[in-house]
């Protein structure tokens, strides 16, 4: 099993949420779809993107995603997906099928640097905090270092 800490992703260089979805096609992924766009404006106003990671084909993702949003990105991605150890194998009556497992990863520095395997709103804002925590660490650090604040309130 890998660890998030060693996948390397070249593709996305700020820090971002990284969200692996099912099939764009099934109602539970719907959900988390409509999820995401509740929270892309507070995902927006941080400059924090988010990219939506389906393992269907482009064609379909760009015939079922009719809402445009700059914040979101639409992701066919499967080789990712089984990288990220998403994926698992079932039996069922003989027949095999893949189940993808919806996960969250906060990605900074080109590294995924935290992973969550729950997706819904406490989850979200916990993501969110992290991600904004990771994005201003520089900033973050300068203020406590700066100012003279009690200890209580950190």
């Amino acid at each position: 099993m890998n660890k998030i800490e060693t996948i390397k992703l070249y593709n996305i260089k700020e820090t971002s949420l990284l969200v692996v979805l099912d099939s764009i096609e099934l109602e539970k992924t719907m959900g988390y779809h409509d999820l995401f766009l509740l929270w892309t404006p507070n995902f927006k106003k941080m400059g924090i993107p988010i990219y939506l990671i389906f393992p269907d084909s482009k064609e379909k993702l760009h015939k079922s995603n009719q809402i445009y949003n700059m914040y979101i990105h639409y992701v066919s991605d499967p080789i990712l997906i089984d990288r990220l150890n998403c994926t698992k194998e079932k039996f069922v009556f003989g027949k095999k099928y893949n189940v993808i497992f919806p996960r969250m990863y906060v990605v900074h520095d080109h590294y995924l640097s935290f992973e969550q395997k729950r997706i819904n709103n406490e989850m979200i804002k916990k993501l969110y905090i992290k991600a904004i925590e990771i994005k201003f660490e520089k900033f973050i650090k300068k203020i406590k270092n700066s100012v003279d604040i009690p200890n209580i309130l950190w």
